[in-house]
């Protein structure tokens, strides 16, 4: 059987865009398949893109990227039912250029991305989506579309958490794909003014802000965190919801966005703005919901769908992972390419490749965080004793001033957390953090 195409990628988002546009620069007859309207159309992700890997394919993107404005600090806190206890940090570097943070829309850099990768030369098809891998005696060989084979010596991987090329194959059995291993993401955005915005987050024209919250005005049991981030015109606003808390409780996803956003500390930003967009997806629990190979004979997995997504609760980072595991792909297949050899051990080359680009590392080095970053007591029992420490310290009363010592006692025997406890679960955050 003939190839249709050199390399097929499959995904049409970061990772998929860059592969392809790496590919396509290389020279390679590549062909970049997304199953959305366009690419981007369904990608729920925005938040905060360090673009550094993206100087390696663009030397001008941060001029010709449809940016949405440049962070100039990040706030993190917690939220409980009445309180709000933060700090945020601010960066004068962040403030100059080349800004080193953007808040993005997905939607918008995602087809802009697929955009100039068609223009380098690759062929990039919308509303397709691809029933399977061709997989022929363990090896995969292009993809299934219509009953039909689309072949290529090399297919690389970008379709997601919830991975539905890889998802029941060998690369990906059912068990690796679980409530234990995947998070719940709801993102809405806000339509309001730039002039609104810049007063009502204090900021220049063209800067913004971000900020992510650990959320312990839920019922007892439910873990989430919430996220809101300045765009243009907009703000996204959002919550990451650990599954397994979610499924034996009685509380729906959609009322939990709604505690968040109807919270003191939140409400006020977005008094008077127009919610214009809504959505929901999966997301990867760093290596946790990795697939069982990350390459092999004829295929490499990139992004989201590798479960290249950081997070420990303060920073979330995946976008990066997702262009430059993307990158190191296309250029494995440029190696391999003039061999002709799609072998596992030669596509290895790109495994080689996440191990000295930091990825691979990076997540081995974090592969404990999940303990501490769905520890239920962060949630429930520390944010109530830091709120409370800082209400009775911070509010007078005319009666007799107490120690901070005491203070700290009795909001901790309050709050239910042993004093070993509290150490053991200090320590933990900090080895593993």
């Amino acid at each position: 059987m003939g190839d249709n195409f050199d390399v097929i990628v499959v995904g049409a988002g970061l990772a998929g865009a860059s592969a392809a546009l790496r590919l396509a620069q290389g020279k390679a007859n590549v062909l970049l398949i997304e199953r959305g309207d366009e690419p981007g159309a369904k990608n729920l992700s925005g938040g905060i893109l360090w673009g550094h890997d993206l100087d390696r394919l663009l030397p001008n993107w941060r001029e010709e990227m449809p940016l949405e404005r440049h962070i100039v600090s990040k706030r993190f806190g917690f939220l409980t039912r009445d309180r709000a206890l933060s700090f945020e940090y601010e960066d004068a570097a962040w403030s100059k250029p080349p800004y080193n943070a953007h808040s993005v829309l997905r939607a918008r850099t995602d087809a802009w991305l697929a955009k100039k990768a068609e223009e380098a030369g690759a062929t990039v098809i919308s509303q397709v989506p691809v029933e399977k891998l061709n997989i022929e005696n363990g090896k995969v060989h292009g993809v299934v579309q219509g009953g039909e084979v689309v072949g290529a010596p090399v297919t690389i991987i970008c379709d997601g958490t919830n991975s539905r090329t890889t998802l029941g194959t060998f690369i990906r059995p059912p068990q690796r794909l679980s409530e234990h291993h995947t998070e719940l993401g709801i993102k809405e955005v806000f339509k309001l003014s730039k002039e609104e915005i810049d007063g009502r987050f204090h900021v220049a024209p063209g800067s913004g802000r971000a900020q992510e919250w650990v959320l312990s005005n839920l019922p007892d049991g439910i873990m989430a965190g919430g996220f809101l981030y300045t765009n243009a015109d907009t703000i996204s606003l959002g919550i990451i919801v650990n599954i397994a808390s979610l499924k034996s409780q009685k509380m729906v996803s959609h009322d939990i966005i709604e505690r968040f956003k109807s919270h003191p500390a939140i409400a006020p930003y977005l008094a008077g703005a127009e919610m214009v967009e809504y959505g929901a997806k999966l997301i990867a629990d760093g290596q946790a919901s990795a697939p069982a190979y990350l390459w092999g004979d004829g295929f490499m997995v990139c992004g989201d769908a590798a479960g290249f997504v950081f997070s420990n609760g303060i920073l979330i980072q995946g976008m990066n992972y997702a262009i430059r595991s993307g990158i190191l792909a296309a250029e494995t297949a440029l190696e391999t390419l003039p061999k002709k050899d799609f072998s596992s051990a030669a596509l290895g080359a790109y495994g080689q490749r996440l191990e000295a680009g930091h990825i691979l590392s990076d997540f081995r080095k974090f592969r404990k965080v999940g303990k501490v970053k769905w520890n239920p007591r962060i949630y429930k029992n520390y944010p109530s004793v830091m709120t409370e420490t800082f209400h009775e310290m911070m509010t007078e009363r005319g009666q007799p001033k107490a120690h901070t010592g005491e203070i700290v006692k009795r909001t901790v025997k309050q709050g239910k957390v042993g004093r070993l406890r509290m150490l053991r679960d200090l320590y933990a955050a900090y080895k593993e953090l």
